[in-house]
């Protein structure tokens, strides 16, 4: 492992990361379990509300989690400097963000204005307060350059992703105010040019899957890949201008249709772009000086072939997808994006994260007691290397399924029984390491009062 140039002097508590982690994977079982309820009728369209319900317990109940949480993490280790309160601005934030995802879940299945402003107000305040405490690191001069740019943007996009879906919320009471103001040209306005359902949705799901997302993935990929695996480190200008043109073209999308012919010019330029990472990253992964079988190269590999398929599959005509695969294109290679890109590389990041994290933590105790450096678990008894090939098993049996459901519906319940398995691994490898974590403490402070 390479740690060079990595500081580890700030590093928030290990219960505010791990807060993050484990409540995304219980929002992940939340998720499968109101699949199983919903059947095969879910699969029908993206517009069905227990589909938007599930969409969002995925991107905003995991994955925005997964990365908010480690967020707290690797700003000290990678920037050298990290938020001053962090166990108070976790408490707040992490609060909110948990209440404010069941609230919009919950206003899918079931609307009502109590619900809907619930989510509103929470997901307002704690995304306010999180992004406000990450701003006030972020804009000081810190150590690593483009890792640090390329989480500045991957934030700006959040927010923008965040003010879409607000206003997505609370569009139809916007609307009401803007025809009481102006009936004819305010209220067209709005409603023409960006509260089109379709319009302002894909907006909504580009920016966070390809900005948000996919510009934070290629940002802290470029920094942990070479120091988890010793590889070389990704190429200069990949690493300083990837990041800046993905978001260019993001901004670009914004005044152009999604569906008109420069919109998917520009989404199939995105998806390009986003291979040719992938690919360098299949070739520095090829470089590594450690030939030995780890599961989280296997997933980062996994990733980038999936992407491969991802963008041809895009430029094949949607008519093939509706005679031959009887599938919806945009339904099946939105989930496969999510799921076999975004949903592998976060359980790849997981599978270092949480060894590493727990390992660190109680590396740092040891300094004030070099004795209990005799309690001190090794990298894999945190988390041990078939766990993390069951977890990998599991998930490629997830995607096969996946895609599966999506063709032939009434196969939902495999996939559901399969992701309910994934999810359970993942939640168990969680919960053995901070188990492991307690243990070692509880030694070492018997130690120290001897």
């Amino acid at each position: 492992m390479n740690i060079s140039n990595l500081s580890f002097s700030a590093l928030p508590p290990i219960n505010v990361p791990f807060r993050y982690f484990i409540s995304a994977s219980l929002f992940l079982l939340l998720a499968v379990v109101l699949m199983l309820i919903t059947g095969q009728e879910l699969w029908s369209s993206r517009w069905h509300p227990n589909m938007l319900a599930i969409t969002h317990l995925f991107t905003l109940g995991f994955i925005s989690m997964v990365m908010m949480g480690a967020i707290y993490q690797f700003l000290p280790v990678i920037g050298g400097v990290g938020l001053s309160k962090p166990q108070r601005v976790a408490n707040i934030a992490h609060s909110l963000h948990v209440i404010g995802t069941l609230a919009l879940t919950a206003n899918f299945l079931w609307p009502s204005t109590t619900l809907k402003y619930s989510a509103v107000l929470a997901l307002t305040v704690g995304f306010a307060y999180y992004l406000s405490a990450i701003a006030r690191v972020l804009i000081k001069k810190l150590s690593q350059g483009y890792t640090i740019v390329g989480m500045r943007l991957a934030l700006v996009c959040f927010v923008v992703v965040i003010f879409i879906g607000l206003l997505l919320l609370i569009k139809t009471d916007l609307l009401i105010q803007a025809q009481q103001l102006a009936p004819s040209a305010l209220s067209d306005l709005i409603q023409g040019y960006f509260f089109t359902d379709k319009s302002a949705t894909d907006l909504h799901a580009l920016i966070g899957g390809f900005g948000w997302i996919t510009v934070f993935i290629i940002a802290l990929s470029g920094q942990i890949i070479p120091m988890f695996h010793v590889t070389p480190k990704v190429p200069e200008l990949i690493a300083k201008y990837l990041p800046s043109t993905l978001v260019l073209l993001l901004l670009v999308l914004i005044f152009a249709s999604v569906e008109s012919f420069i919109g998917q010019l520009i989404i199939g330029a995105i998806l390009v772009l986003i291979c040719s990472y992938g690919l360098v990253l299949l070739y520095i992964l090829s470089k590594r000086k450690r030939k030995v079988l780890d599961t989280s190269i296997q997933y980062w590999q996994f990733s980038s072939a999936s992407l491969l398929v991802i963008s041809v599959l895009f430029f094949i005509p949607e008519q093939f997808y509706n005679s031959l695969l009887n599938a919806n294109k945009a339904l099946l290679l939105a989930w496969m994006f999510g799921y076999f890109y975004i949903v592998s590389i976060i359980e790849a990041m997981l599978l270092k994260i949480i060894p590493f994290l727990t390992y660190t933590h109680l590396q740092n105790l040891c300094l004030a007691n070099f004795s209990a450096l005799q309690y001190l678990p090794h990298m894999h008894e945190l988390l041990v290397k078939k766990h993390g090939q069951l977890l990998f098993k599991l998930h490629l049996c997830s995607c096969f399924l996946l895609i599966l459901s999506i063709v032939l519906p009434a196969n939902y319940w495999l996939l559901c029984i399969s992701m309910l398995a994934e999810f359970c691994c993942l939640l168990f490898l969680m919960l053995r390491a901070l188990h492991l974590y307690r243990l070692t403490l509880i030694k070492m402070n018997e130690l120290s009062t001897e």
